[in-house]
């Protein structure tokens, strides 16, 4: 059975951003990029488990954004997967999550694809909907909010277990299926100096979004930003002193009532 594992380039974290002239979107201009760590890097890690316990023979990267987008998947590859696949957009050009689904989909249609794994989330939009969308642009089923899974290569059953309120849920599926990861059962391995430079020559494959979608269509988009702020910087702190806590506690009460006007 083959794998796949979607992953997004996003901001590092601690990347300071700015506006762009446009005021619609962040500029990428000396900004640090990195896979999205937050979930990709876990659903990566959680296929390569399933690739070294014999239920997945390979294991492919699939990627959709700028050229810059290729390190995002080295770094998937130096992690342990086997080979990668990058639809590069057009310089400038950003897709919203919907139709990153649908190219995403695109691209995996002519593919063997018996497992589609992605983060639950990107770190940059928070969407969290790639994943149901790439299950129904796929027509196959579709699992959220996964924190475990086990695959059963003859039969291609899934057991799988997610939380929920109070506790923890699990159940069974099949394959071929769309599982988006919360998170995996172990941390995201760290490449190996050995293992970043295998991996500059793994196999990438890389195909232009033009082959997959005639330009921009009408109906590729979903939506549009209309605007893109950075939020407010936040106060100094202020120090309430006192002779004794209850003096304290006196003054913290006043400038809230006072000052803040929330109590």
């Amino acid at each position: 059975m083959e794998g796949w594992v979607c992953v997004k380039h996003v901001p590092e974290s601690e990347t300071r951003l700015r506006v762009d002239p446009s005021g619609r979107r962040y500029d990428p201009q000396g900004v640090h990029f990195t896979i999205n760590n937050t979930y990709d890097e876990a659903a990566v890690e959680e296929a390569l488990r399933l690739r070294e316990s014999g239920a997945l023979s390979k294991l492919s990267i699939l990627s959709v954004g700028p050229a810059r987008s290729e390190e995002g998947i080295r770094y998937a590859l130096s992690m342990g997967a086997d080979e990668g696949l990058l639809v590069e957009t057009p310089p400038g050009e950003e897709l919203d999550p919907l139709s990153s689904a649908r190219v995403l989909a695109a691209a995996l249609h002519p593919e063997p694809h018996d497992l589609v794994l992605v983060g639950r989330q990107a770190a940059d939009d928070e969407a969290g909907i790639v994943g149901s969308a790439l299950g129904e642009f796929l027509g196959l089923p579709s699992y959220a909010f996964v924190t475990g899974l086990e695959l059963e290569a003859a039969t291609g059953a899934l057991k799988l277990r997610r939380y929920v309120e109070g506790g923890e849920e699990a159940f069974t599926a099949k394959a071929p299926a769309v599982i988006s990861l919360l998170k995996g059962q172990k941390d995201p391995r760290t490449p190996t100096l050995p293992n970043i430079l295998k991996a500059r020559r793994k196999p990438l494959r890389k195909r232009p979004l033009s082959e997959l979608v005639t330009g921009m269509e009408p109906g590729l988009r979903s939506s549009t930003a209309l605007k893109f702020q950075l939020p407010t910087p936040k106060a100094g702190a202020r120090i309430v002193d006192g002779a004794t806590p209850e003096e304290a506690a006196e003054k913290l009460a006043r400038l809230l009532r006072e000052e803040a006007k929330v109590l």
